[in-house]
């Protein structure tokens, strides 16, 4: 049964993780055009400006912290296990998308700046999960 609560973990913060960071991104540059965007290449314009990229790494940040949270939270039995493996899956979907061309043409630091900051988000979470769930225990009500 752990196994499976594991794999629910895992899934839980990649999904986490994915949900709140691509409908924010689409939202902030459809937000931040000047003009309707037709083409792959507007989207793109907009998505490496430096205020978009700087927003990227913040959004990307936090929903990893979350997805990193809620790994270690499914995952009552040894959280950061978990967390990590989450972390390591994270890393290995956004270097393949990197090199394999499903992504926006982006700057090579930015590449490596997401995938750092996803993946040290989700272990932080993870980290911040597992030491709540370290504190003592008091009695309820109080």
């Amino acid at each position: 049964m752990n196994a499976i609560r594991g794999l629910v973990a895992v899934i839980g913060a990649l999904a986490v993780t994915r949900l709140l960071v691509q409908p924010l991104e689409i939202t902030l540059v459809n937000a931040l055009a000047q003009q309707p965007l037709r083409t792959p290449g507007d989207f793109a314009a907009v998505l490496n400006s430096p205020l978009m990229m700087a927003a990227r790494l913040l959004y990307t940040g936090v929903a990893a912290i979350l997805g990193g949270y809620v790994a270690a939270r499914i995952a009552a039995h040894d959280p950061m296990r978990y967390a990590m493996v989450a972390a390591a899956f994270q890393a290995i979907v956004l270097i393949w998308g990197f090199t394999a061309g499903y992504a926006l043409p982006t700057p090579i630091w930015m590449r490596l700046a997401l995938v750092v900051v996803s993946t040290m988000g989700i272990l932080a979470g993870g980290a911040v999960r597992s030491a709540v769930a370290a504190l003592p225990q008091g009695p309820r009500g109080e």
